[in-house]
């Protein structure tokens, strides 16, 4: 599977102590989806570490999750595009061109030791079916479809350069783990157009961070991202 990559000890420990404790401590300030240009300085500590791994070559959309739930299987793609096609139009706009990065990174921030599941499932053989939507909740493997399974640890990373489905198994011991913590960015050779204006989105519109209600109230907004340094 040569389009498929697994590095171990990729941050130095200073910076992943950094990285831990920014994310933990402010979770909630982080968008759901962001976007650094490659003319740009980074603007925040998530993109100077992205940029000191990645360089300068490329822009680069980015993400934290930190959840002990499942993730359906899906493909990386622009999916704020079609997330806020469909709080529109109330459907994903099936003549939207669907785009796809040059690659996507999961960087694991802090795992515990203790968990159990939370496996990130590959289908190395599976690149994204013609037709089908991007937010897709009805894929499923076909039977016996091979998968590659990944059991995340701390400061570990996984990189895949093809528009394969992926998903998340969900942590079976959420009473003992509360964070599965992960950065995930992918490089794109061009901007998308749902970031030619705003940078920074959030789905989440019932707090004071979005900047305008521009979409309703099921949709992404755009939002400020200041400040969010060591």
């Amino acid at each position: 599977m040569d389009h498929i990559y697994y590095s171990k000890n990729v941050l130095d420990e200073g910076t992943l102590h950094n990285l831990q404790e920014l994310c933990l401590k402010r979770f909630d300030e982080i968008p759901t989806y962001n976007f650094s240009l490659k003319t740009e300085e980074p603007r925040n500590y998530l993109e100077e570490v992205i940029r000191d791994l990645i360089g300068y070559d490329n822009h680069v959309e980015y993400w934290v999750r930190d959840s002990t739930d499942a993730t359906l299987f899906h493909v990386d793609a622009n999916e704020l595009e079609a997330k806020v096609s469909r709080a529109k139009y109330n459907t994903e706009d099936p003549e939207m061109v669907k785009e796809f990065p040059l690659n996507t990174h999961i960087l694991y921030i802090y795992i515990d030791s203790k968990m159990e599941k939370g496996d990130l499932i590959l289908l190395p053989n599976q690149e994204y079916i013609v037709g089908r939507q991007i937010l897709d909740t009805d894929f499923e493997p076909l039977e016996g479809q091979e998968m590659f399974i990944v059991k995340p640890k701390t400061n570990h990373m996984v990189l895949f350069d093809k528009p394969i489905y992926h998903a998340v198994s969900a942590v079976e011991n959420k009473d003992v783990v509360k964070h599965r913590l992960a950065l995930m960015f992918s490089s794109w050779k061009k901007i998308p157009k749902v970031y030619k204006d705003h940078h920074h989105w959030s789905n989440d519109i019932n707090t004071n961070r979005t900047i305008y209600n521009q979409t309703g109230l099921s949709g992404p907004e755009p939002m400020e991202f200041k400040n969010f340094t060591i």
